[in-house]
């Protein structure tokens, strides 16, 4: 696998917090044998970026193998408590609780339908999993989903929701502000990015796929830096 498929999406927001932070979501892993590149590549994005919060988007394992290499990737998070993770529509066919006690050993929190805080000096923040929720009272709210259906909720609250799932349909002829095509004519959240209700939105194409064919659709990680908003 050649690291030139990869691409880190860096995004800027600002709200009203105090002081800066950084968010980084990696989603759609499905790894196999021959994963270990992936991995490397992903491991080595946290640690250049030394992000403040990790986010793991689901669709973790499609092999035995590669569940080795995920507890390799796990293993090698400088940092677990500040990661969070969901389940993707994959993990369950492959064993939702095996993956699900993986991730605990190695100190990752599971938020899959549910949520967690997390404070980053005077910052409070609440972090949702696959859940659009009624978020509230917090400095900052977070959306961590895998399917970006869920961003069909309510995201008032939020103001940073990100999904993966769709990975831009893996063929992409051509590209514009609507969304990536022909993907987009078939699935409506087959963009990059999106504003509702207040919350920026983003969409990940993925870092790994079952099907292992892809065509000017590189495989992305997205690295969000939140500003505090100028007075």
């Amino acid at each position: 696998m050649r690291r030139d498929n990869f691409e880190l999406r860096e995004e800027q927001i600002s709200a009203k917090v105090k002081h800066p932070f950084s968010v980084l979501y990696l989603s759609d892993f499905h790894f196999n044998a021959h994963s270990l590149t992936a991995a490397h590549w992903m491991l080595e994005q946290i640690d250049t970026l030394k992000p403040d919060i990790i986010l793991l988007g689901g669709d973790y394992v499609d092999t035995r193998r590669g569940l080795n290499i995920f507890e390799f990737f796990l293993s090698n998070i400088p940092h677990p408590d500040n990661c969070f993770a969901v389940a993707g529509n994959h993990d369950y066919f492959f064993g939702i609780n095996t993956l699900k006690k993986l991730l605990t050993n190695y100190g990752v929190t599971w938020i899959e339908k549910s949520f967690a805080f997390l404070n980053l000096k005077t910052i409070r923040i609440r972090i949702d999993g696959n859940l659009s929720q009624s978020a509230i009272d917090n400095d900052f709210s977070i959306l961590c989903a895998h399917k970006p259906q869920v961003l069909n909720g309510e995201l008032s609250n939020y103001q940073l929701a990100l999904a993966g799932h769709l990975h831009g349909s893996q063929v992409v002829l051509w590209q514009n502000e609507k969304g990536l095509f022909p993907g987009r004519f078939f699935y409506k959240w087959n963009i990059l990015t999106k504003k509702i209700s207040g919350c920026t939105c983003y969409i990940s194409k993925g870092l790994g796929d079952t099907l292992p064919v892809r065509f000017n659709c590189k495989k992305d990680a997205i690295f969000v830096k939140v500003r505090p908003t100028p007075i």
